[in-house]
């Protein structure tokens, strides 16, 4: 298999650090990208992925899949262990609602105030707007806020395992240093959840 990736791009990071957790990222070819230069804008690339994004998975046969969660959703299927996306229908429904809520409260924020409120991100926005920056600022803060209470009453962001909504919420986080801010700071529990974070595969 080849992966088509961009190392410290959020997307693309949710995947190699879900294949670290698994312990398989000998499994793969990784080709990195870079962004800013507009490499995933090339033609060649796009024969890859016609939408132009990372990551991409090329498969044995040919097949590519995109898009991170589905790529992470093939990957837990054929390396089955460690479970990181539910055992029940119960549980899974759970991680993937944790896994979204992180995304569309947290990563998304942050990408908003990266890609209009960093001078590099110029290269990403054919107009950055300082306001939508702002905007996002504000949210990726309150986002912080809820995180840290959800991490107060349970030890891991779906509860009582590491999962992969939690490698969402540490791509996230890692992914808000590009705007100095570390989501951490302050709030305690997000803080004791950051720390053992780096301390598994997924932060070496």
């Amino acid at each position: 298999m080849k992966l088509y990736s961009a190392n410290g791009a959020p997307n693309p990071d949710r995947v190699t650090f879900f294949l670290k957790e698994k312990g398989k990222m000998d499994a793969v070819e990784v080709v990195e990208l870079s962004l800013l230069d507009g490499q995933h804008r090339s033609e060649d690339y796009k024969k890859v992925n016609e939408l132009a994004r990372v990551p991409a998975l090329e498969l044995d046969d040919g097949t590519i899949l995109a898009e991170s969660r589905a790529i992470c959703t093939y990957l837990e299927g054929i390396f089955p262990e460690p479970n990181l996306m539910g055992d029940t229908p119960l549980e899974k429904a759970q991680i993937e609602m944790w896994d979204r809520r992180v995304e569309l409260m947290l990563m998304m924020s942050i990408a908003g105030w990266f890609r209009h409120g960093h001078p590099k991100a110029a290269a990403l926005e054919a107009t950055q707007s300082k306001e939508w920056s702002d905007l996002s600022e504000a949210a990726t803060k309150k986002a912080c806020d809820y995180f840290d209470s959800v991490l107060s009453k349970t030890p891991f962001v779906a509860g009582e395992r590491f999962t992969n909504a939690d490698i969402t919420l540490f791509v996230s986080m890692r992914f808000g240093l590009y705007m100095r801010y570390k989501c951490w700071e302050g709030r305690p529990a997000l803080a004791k959840w950051f720390e053992s974070m780096q301390a598994r595969p997924m932060g070496q």
